[in-house]
């Protein structure tokens, strides 16, 4: 089976009291067409892993942000036919440049990322969850 490393930027801020992530809208072909997605793709060969994140945000988003600002959060495998995507997630907070360009998801206590079952890929659920438990335990 093969390994694939993925690196993931999830954007975060607070409102009030409830936590917000950033997403955009899968716009490839691919399984995750038309989902809302963090941004992020392949680790190339003899790239770091927070630096692959920055450089997807860019090719993405088209913004600029500073890899000493991002956190490993974890390590999450997603298994595929075939193959073995492991997502190296890291942590940034909202950046102004990101305003207008994606869509921020509220989070709420008791029903975590249950509201987007269907819009957003089934490994951010865990992620979204996971950060959510983090921050407020």
């Amino acid at each position: 089976m093969k390994l694939l490393p993925v690196a993931l930027a999830v954007f975060h801020r607070f409102t009030g009291s409830n936590l917000e992530v950033w997403t955009q809208r899968r716009t490839d072909d691919g399984i995750y067409h038309g989902l809302l997605e963090f941004p992020g793709g392949k680790i190339e060969q003899g790239e770091t892993p927070v630096a692959a994140a920055v450089r997807e945000v860019h090719e993405e988003v088209g913004i600029v942000v500073d890899p000493s600002q991002g956190r490993l959060f974890g390590l999450y495998p997603n298994e595929l036919p075939g193959r073995v995507i492991l997502l190296n997630v890291f942590l940034f907070l909202d950046q102004p440049s990101l305003q207008g360009r994606g869509e921020w998801l509220p989070i709420e206590a008791t029903l975590l990322s249950a509201p987007y079952r269907g819009k957003i890929p089934a490994p951010n659920h865990l992620i979204i969850d996971d950060l959510f438990r983090a921050l407020y335990s």
